[in-house]
C-alpha cells in the first residue's frame, strides 16, 4: 500500500506535468465511457430492467404477434385462456385510457390504468394505503360499484399525502369512483414509461365507451395479459401448455371465425415469453436497434483503448531514459510495471469522471429523440448501481488493458542500452505495425455501418408516404364525454368544421376515423366481382372514414374520378380507394363508376353495404412510413352511423402549425366548452416519431463514424510523427548521401500504405459480417452495397491522406547537416 500510494503521488506529479498528454488520454477515454454508458443506460432502461416487483422472474406474458407486429389479446381470448391454461397461478388483464376529471374547477384529464382483479395477487403487490380491487370486481355475475387504486405520484401532487383520501368520491367522465386504496411508490405499472394516476378495474372501460364497450368485442385486441409461474413451473412448460390450448383458446374467443381461424387476425399467433420487464412498446420497437448500438459501442470503445494505448506508449518511450536510469539504481521490474499501469488506471478514473456526465446528458438526449414531440418523455431512466458498475468497470478495464503493453515495456528497460537512447527508433515501427491495422479495420467497420444505416433514413426521407401536410395539426376528440343526442352531433360537429375553416389563416379543416402514423391500426373486409362473376375479397382493408375535405387537408393527391364533395352527403353511398385498392378489387378495368361491397362476400346483397367508387386516391402509409401502403377505403361522414364523431380525429391545415393549434383550441372551447382542452400534435412531429428508431441508429452511428475517423487520423498521424522523429538522423545520412525528398516521402508512404492496406482488407471482411447482423434495419440499401463499401474506403482513405501530409512535410524538410549535427 506505501508503494501504491508512491505510485499514485508519482502519478499526479507526471500528469499535471504533461497536461496535453493528459488531456489526449482523458478525452478519448471519456469520449468512448460516455457512448457506452448512454447506449447502456438506455438498454437497460428499456430492454433489462425488471418490473419492482417481488420475483418478477417468475411472471409471464402472453403475446399476440405477426412477422414484426404485435397487438394485445381481446378479453374473450384472456378469459377463455384464464379458464385453460395450468401453467400459471393467476392471471391479470392490463389496458391504459384517459378520462376526465371533474369537481376542482377546470375538467381535467388523467391517466387511467385498467386491471382484473388478480393483478394484486399475481404480482404480490401490497398498497401503500388502503387496500387493492376486489378480485371480482366487475366480473360476469358480481355487482359493480366504481372504486379506484391512486398511484403513489397522483396521491402526493394532487392529495399531498392526505391517508384521509381513503373512502373519498371522484367524479371520473361524469361516474362516481371510490378511493380504496394507494398503491406502492415503487410500482407505476407493467408498461414502463407509460405512467397512470389512478388503477380502476376493466370493467369502467364499459362507462368510458358505452357506446362501443371493448370488453363486448371480439375483435377488439387491446389488452396485455400477464400472469405468475406456479412454484416449479418452467417458461417452457407454459409454452407447451399454450401450444396444448391455443386452438380451444382461439375457438372459444372468437367461435365465429370472423376475426380468428381464418377471419382478418388469422396471421396472428398466440404466444407466451418472460414478463419480467412488462409489456413495453419501446422495448419491442428499440431491442433490436440497441443491441446493434451496443455492438458498435463495443467496437468504438476498443478503438479508444488504441489510441490511448498508443499515447501510453509514445510517452513511455520518451521516458525510457529515465526508467533505464530507475533500474540501474535497483527498481524491480515490477515496480516499473505498476508505476506505469498505475498512471493509466488514473487517467481511466478521470475518464470515467468525465464519461458518465457525458453519457447522462447524451442518454436525455435520446430519450427526447425516441419521444413524441410535445409529449412527457417516453422513459424515464436512473443511474443504479448496475449502470454505475458497468460505467466503472469499462472505463477501468479499458484504461488497465491500453497500459498493458506500456507497462511491460517500461518494465523490459534494459539500462545498458536504453540509457544512451539507442535503440528506441525500432517503437515506431512497432507500434505501426499493429496499431495502424487496427484502427484503419475498426474505422472500416464504423464508418460503413453508419453509411448503412443513414442510407436506410435518407431511402424513408426520399419516398413518397402519400401525405404533404407539414402545415397540419391534428386533434384528438372525445365527443362521447359530451353525450350529445345522435341526431344533434353531426351537426355539432359539422358547426365545429365550419367555425374552423373560417378562422384567419386556416386553410382547410376535416374529420377522420382514425389518425395516419400514429401507433394505431383499422382493418375491414371488402370484396367486389369481375367480370366473370369471381369474388375478389380482401379482409385486410384499412377503412378511414373522412369528412369532404380530408384530400386537400392531408394532401393525398386524387389520381382518378374526384374527392368528395358536398353534395355526396345527400346521395347514394359513395367512396374513394387508393391505387392498391384499385388494383386489387378492379384489375385490367376502371375502379370509378364500379361498386364496392363490405363484408366477405358471404353476406345477401341486401346486408353487403355496397359503395360505388368516385375516385382513385394515392397510395399512403396508413400505418407507418416503415411499412408498405395498405388497401385502403375511404368512406363520407354522413354515410355513417350516429356516433361515428364520438371518437375521432380532427385535422386543420393552416398558414403555419401554431395557427392551426389556436384555431382548434379556441373553437373547441367555444363549441364545447364543458370539455377539457383536446390533445393536439403536428403531422411532421408524428412522420419524425415514426422514423426516429431510423434517426436513432443514423444519429448515434454517424457520431460513432467521425469519433472513429478522428481516431484514426490522429492514430496515423501520431506514428508517422513518432517515426519521423525517432528516424531524423537516419534520413538525414540519407539524404545527406543523395536521397531525394520525394524518395523519402514515398518510403514513409510505402510503409503506412501497407499496414493501412492490412486494416482495409480486415474491416473490409468484418464490415461485411457487421452488415449481415445489421440487415434487419436496413431498408433500401444492402449489408454488402458496393456504393456504401466506396464511399466508406474513398472517405477513409481521404481522412487519412490528410493525416499523412503533416508527418510527410516535416521529414522532407529535414536538413541533413541539422540532423547529423545534432546526433
Amino acid at each position: 500500500m506505501f508503494s501504491l500510494g508512491q505510485d499514485l503521488r508519482f502519478s499526479l506529479r507526471q500528469l499535471r506535468k504533461s497536461p496535453g498528454y493528459a488531456f489526449v488520454a482523458i478525452l478519448t477515454l471519456a469520449l468512448g465511457i460516455g457512448a457506452n454508458t448512454a447506449i447502456f443506460l438506455l438498454t437497460y432502461s428499456i430492454v433489462l430492467q425488471s418490473l419492482p416487483v417481488p420475483h418478477a422472474g417468475q411472471l409471464i406474458r402472453y403475446t399476440f404477434r405477426s412477422g414484426g407486429g404485435e397487438v394485445g389479446l381481446s378479453y374473450p381470448q384472456y378469459k377463455a385462456m384464464e379458464q385453460r391454461q395450468t401453467a400459471a397461478s393467476g392471471l391479470f388483464a392490463w389496458s391504459s385510457d384517459d378520462a376526465t376529471l371533474r369537481g376542482n374547477g377546470q375538467p381535467e384529464k388523467i391517466r387511467l390504468a385498467l386491471a382484473t382483479g388478480p393483478i394484486f395477487p399475481v404480482l404480490e403487490l401490497r398498497p401503500a394505503l388502503g387496500r387493492g380491487l376486489s378480485p371480482k370486481a366487475g366480473e360476469p355475475g358480481n355487482a359493480y360499484q366504481p372504486e379506484a387504486v391512486l398511484s403513489y405520484a397522483y396521491w402526493h401532487s394532487e392529495f399531498h399525502g392526505d391517508r384521509s383520501v381513503i373512502g373519498r368520491t371522484l367524479d371520473i367522465d361524469n361516474n362516481s369512483v371510490t378511493v380504496v386504496g394507494v398503491l406502492p411508490a415503487s410500482f407505476e405499472g407493467v408498461e414502463p414509461g407509460q405512467k397512470f394516476d389512478a388503477l380502476l378495474p376493466l370493467s369502467f372501460s364499459r362507462l368510458l365507451h358505452p357506446d362501443s364497450p371493448m370488453m363486448d368485442m371480439g375483435g377488439a385486441f387491446w389488452l396485455t395479459v400477464m400472469g405468475r409461474l406456479r412454484p416449479g413451473e418452467t417458461l417452457a412448460g407454459a409454452i407447451a401448455n399454450l401450444n396444448a390450448i391455443r386452438a380451444a383458446v382461439n375457438e372459444a374467443a372468437d367461435p365465429s371465425h370472423h376475426f380468428l381461424n381464418g377471419g382478418f387476425f388469422s396471421s396472428y399467433t398466440l404466444g407466451v415469453e418472460s414478463g419480467r420487464a412488462g409489456e413495453s412498446w419501446l422495448r419491442f420497437r428499440y431491442r433490436k436497434p440497441l443491441l446493434a448500438l451496443e455492438s458498435l459501442c463495443g467496437l468504438m470503445m476498443l478503438l479508444c483503448g488504441v489510441n490511448v494505448a498508443l499515447v501510453v506508449i509514445s510517452r513511455v518511450s520518451g521516458r525510457l531514459h529515465e526508467f533505464a536510469m530507475r533500474t540501474a539504481l535497483g527498481a524491480g521490474r515490477g515496480r516499473l510495471f505498476t508505476q506505469v499501469l498505475t498512471e493509466t488506471v488514473l487517467l481511466g478514473i478521470c475518464g470515467l469522471a468525465c464519461g458518465g456526465l457525458l453519457g447522462w446528458r447524451l442518454c436525455m438526449f435520446l430519450v427526447g429523440m425516441i419521444s413524441d414531440s410535445g409529449m412527457p418523455p417516453a422513459l424515464e431512466v436512473r443511474a443504479g448501481f448496475v449502470v454505475i458498475g458497468f460505467a466503472a468497470a469499462i472505463s477501468i478495464g479499458a484504461a488497465a488493458l491500453a497500459g498493458l503493453w506500456p507497462a511491460w515495456r517500461a518494465a523490459g528497460t534494459a539500462p545498458a542500452i536504453d540509457l544512451r537512447q539507442i535503440g528506441s527508433g525500432r517503437t515506431a515501427a512497432r507500434l505501426g505495425r499493429w496499431i495502424i491495422p487496427t484502427q484503419v479495420a475498426l474505422g472500416v467497420v464504423l464508418l460503413n455501418a453508419a453509411l448503412l444505416l443513414a442510407g436506410t433514413l435518407l431511402t424513408f426521407l426520399r419516398e413518397h408516404s402519400g401525405f404533404n401536410a407539414d402545415q397540419t395539426v391534428l386533434a384528438d376528440l372525445n365527443l362521447s364525454e359530451a353525450r350529445l343526442p345522435a341526431k344533434t352531433e353531426p351537426p355539432k360537429v359539422n358547426d365545429f368544421l365550419q367555425q374552423l375553416r373560417a378562422m384567419p389563416g386556416v386553410h382547410g379543416a376535416a374529420i377522420l376515423s382514425m389518425p395516419p402514423i400514429h401507433h394505431g391500426f383499422s382493418v375491414a373486409g371488402f370484396y367486389t366481382r369481375d367480370e366473370k362473376g369471381n369474388l375478389l375479397s380482401n379482409q385486410q382493408v384499412w377503412p378511414e372514414t373522412v369528412s369532404g375535405d380530408y384530400f386537400s387537408v392531408m394532401g393525398t393527391r386524387i389520381l382518378a374520378g374526384r374527392a368528395f364533395a358536398a353534395a355526396d352527403a345527400a346521395g347514394d353511398r359513395v367512396c374513394v380507394i387508393s391505387a392498391a385498392a384499385a388494383a386489387f378489387f378492379f384489375p385490367g378495368r376502371p375502379a370509378v363508376g364500379a361498386s364496392l361491397h363490405s363484408g366477405d362476400g358471404t353476406e345477401k346483397p341486401a346486408e353487403s353495404a355496397p359503395c360505388r367508387v368516385i375516385g382513385v386516391a394515392e397510395d399512403a402509409r396508413m400505418k407507418s412510413l416503415l411499412a408498405s401502403a395498405p388497401l385502403v377505403v375511404y368512406m363520407l361522414t354522413g354515410h355513417q352511423t350516429p356516433g361515428v364523431y364520438g371518437y375521432a380525429t380532427a385535422a386543420v391545415r393552416a398558414a403555419n402549425p401554431q395557427l392551426a393549434e389556436d384555431a382548434i383550441r379556441r373553437v373547441y372551447a367555444l363549441e364545447f366548452p364543458t370539455l377539457p382542452p383536446p390533445v393536439t400534435w403536428r403531422f411532421h412531429d408524428a412522420v419524425n416519431a415514426d422514423l426516429s428508431q431510423q434517426r436513432l441508429l443514423s444519429s448515434v452511428s454517424g457520431g460513432f463514424a467521425l469519433l472513429a475517423l478522428a481516431l484514426v487520423a490522429t492514430g496515423l498521424y501520431g506514428v508517422l510523427a513518432r517515426a519521423v522523429v525517432e528516424r531524423r538522423r537516419e534520413i538525414g545520412i540519407r539524404m545527406a548521401l543523395g536521397a531525394q525528398r520525394g524518395q523519402i516521402v514515398s518510403n514513409l508512404a510505402r510503409g503506412a500504405a501497407m499496414r493501412v492496406l492490412i486494416g482495409v482488407a480486415a474491416g473490409a471482411g468484418l464490415a461485411l459480417l457487421a452488415g449481415r447482423l445489421l440487415r434487419t434495419l436496413l431498408y433500401g440499401v444492402t449489408g454488402a452495397s458496393p456504393a456504401i463499401g466506396l464511399a466508406t474506403l474513398v472517405l477513409l482513405l481521404a481522412v487519412l491522406a490528410l493525416a499523412f501530409v503533416f508527418p510527410a512535410g516535416r521529414a522532407a524538410s529535414i536538413d541533413p547537416m541539422e540532423a547529423i549535427r545534432d546526433e
